[in-house]
């Protein structure tokens, strides 16, 4: 039979991806396993159809599985009974295709995932990284591609108080003095909190964290007096010679993060150019480990040689 002589290579829910050499040999088998699984599993209820259905939909030039659950890549040839004019990429758990990752991350991921589908030669795939990782580390690209852009919710800038859940802004906590949880009239008369800014907590009862974005925008208004509305830029700068105060902690920091609402906002930083430089590093993992390429060769570029190669 034809079905024996395929290969799974992967499976996902209710699919399997299978080594076979043709669309026409492909066809020919679902034909074959559809008329095993009838005869062994009748139809006993008498459905319009049989209850199990075999679904041919794509066939892959080449696939490229990851090591992580649900992560592939690949060029299909032929997709839902037909050819396809040109090969189309298609990829599937891989970080590139979130909103929230930068331009210079999505590019970078996308380009390696094609050639990786596209079997290109490691030295090929190792020379583009590395020119990459280089020019990134130098400043040598446009600063569009690492900054980010997320929406401001409401959820991720207000805390309340745990013991009568009034409500603050961390904009107000952070740009001006105001007394907070005084006298409140409750069902048994006055209660007095006594809760201190450092116990608030997240509108969900959680422990507030003051990281990346929201700590840009809380140096924005400390430093830069911006105002912001429903959406905001940020990057990771270095050696930008301010610091922040912690709206919960009353910590000061160094600024690290910085925010605005147009690229001209960051005029005054410099990107921290090895930060980023190390994210090209990082798109490029899960590829490299999936095939047990040496990672820090993206580094160095010089693809480290086995003694069977010069061999």
């Amino acid at each position: 039979m034809l079905g024996d002589t395929m290969k799974v290579v992967y499976g996902h829910t209710d699919s399997i991806y299978v080594q076979i050499e043709s669309v026409e040999k492909a066809q020919e088998a679902i034909k074959e396993i559809e008329g095993s699984v009838r005869e062994h599993f009748p139809n006993v209820l008498n459905l319009p159809e049989h209850p199990v259905v075999l679904e041919f939909e794509k066939y892959y030039s080449a696939l490229g599985v990851g090591t992580t659950k649900n992560r592939n890549a690949g060029m299909i040839t032929w997709k839902d009974g037909y050819y396809l004019d040109k090969q189309e990429f298609t990829m599937t758990g891989f970080t590139a295709k979130r909103v929230s990752e930068t331009k210079l991350a999505k590019d970078v991921q996308t380009d390696v995932l094609k050639m990786w589908a596209s079997q290109k030669p490691l030295k090929e795939i190792n020379r583009y990284l590395s020119n990459t990782y280089h020019r990134v580390l130098s400043g040598d690209i446009w600063i569009d591609l690492i900054i980010k852009r997320s929406r401001l919710r409401e959820n991720r800038t207000m805390v309340k108080c745990p013991d009568c859940n009034r409500k603050y802004s961390l904009k107000e906590l952070s740009t001006k003095p105001i007394k907070v949880c005084g006298q409140h009239e409750g069902r048994n008369g006055t209660h007095k909190c006594g809760s201190s800014v450092s116990s608030f907590v997240t509108l969900e009862g959680r422990k507030p964290t003051i990281g990346s974005g929201i700590a840009g925008i809380v140096n924005a208004w400390q430093n830069q007096d911006i105002d912001f509305e429903d959406t905001y830029l940020f990057m990771k700068a270095k050696n930008t010679g301010k610091t922040y105060e912690n709206p919960i902690t009353g910590e000061r920091k160094e600024t690290e993060y910085v925010a605005g609402i147009i690229l001209s906002d960051f005029s005054d930083y410099t990107p921290d150019w090895k930060f980023y430089a190390e994210q090209v590093v990082k798109k490029a993992e899960p590829i490299y480990k999936a095939m047990g390429w040496d990672i820090s060769s993206i580094r160095t570029g010089t693809i480290q040689t086995s003694l069977v190669e010069w061999f």
